[in-house]
C-alpha cells in the first residue's frame, strides 16, 4: 500500500513538473479594446459616424426622463460627459424640454493623431443644423434666442476610449468652418 502511495505521489510529481515545465507562455490579454485604424479616412469615418450616432442620440432625449440621456453619456467621454450630465440634471430639473431634431448637415476632417497606437484623437469641424430645434421652459415659452443661427459651425474631438470611440469635446467653429 505505501509503495502504490509513492508510486502515485511520484506520479503527481511528475505530471505537475511537465505541466509547469512544457507549458508555452500565456499569451497577454489586450488590456484595452480601444480602437486602431489603418488609415487617416477610416478614423475619420469611424468619428464623424460616432457624432452623428451623439446626435442621433440627442434627438432621443426627453428631459423629463432622464433614462434617456444614458444613450448620449455613452457616447461620451471626459469633460464632454460631464458637461452633458451637467446640463442634462439641470434641464430636467427645471422642467425645460426640446423638441425638433438637429441635423449633422456636413462634417470634414481636421486632424488625426494617434493612428496605430490606441490613442487615437480626431478633430472635426462640422455644420450642425438646429433650424428645427426649439427649448421651452417650464411654462412653454421658448429660450432660443432669435439671433441663433440655424446651422451652427462646431468643432468635435472624438477620441479613443477603453470601449470604442467616444465624444471628447464639442465646441464652437466660428471662422473655422463656413456653415452657410
Amino acid at each position: 500500500m505505501i509503495r502504490r502511495l509513492v508510486a502515485t505521489a511520484l506520479a503527481v510529481l511528475v505530471v505537475v513538473a511537465a505541466a509547469s515545465g512544457c507549458t508555452p507562455e500565456a499569451t497577454p490579454t489586450p488590456t484595452s479594446t480601444a480602437p486602431t485604424f489603418a488609415t487617416e479616412e477610416e478614423a475619420f469615418a469611424a468619428a464623424e459616424a460616432t457624432y452623428r450616432a451623439y446626435v442621433d442620440a440627442l434627438n432621443q432625449v426627453d428631459l423629463s426622463d432622464p433614462e434617456t440621456f444614458e444613450a448620449v453619456y455613452a457616447l461620451t467621454t471626459g469633460d464632454q460627459n460631464a458637461a452633458d450630465r451637467s446640463s442634462f440634471s439641470e434641464w430636467h430639473a427645471e422642467g425645460i424640454a426640446m423638441t425638433g431634431n438637429a441635423v449633422v448637415s456636413s462634417a470634414q476632417l481636421e486632424d488625426v493623431s494617434g493612428l496605430r497606437n490606441g490613442d487615437l484623437e480626431v478633430g472635426m469641424l462640422v455644420c450642425y443644423d438646429v433650424s428645427a430645434v426649439d427649448v421651452v421652459d417650464s411654462s412653454g415659452q421658448t429660450l432660443v434666442s432669435e439671433d441663433r443661427p440655424s446651422i451652427q459651425p462646431l468643432r468635435v474631438e472624438v477620441v479613443a476610449t477603453k470601449n470604442g470611440l467616444g465624444i471628447a469635446l464639442i465646441e464652437n467653429a466660428d471662422g473655422a468652418i463656413s456653415c452657410d
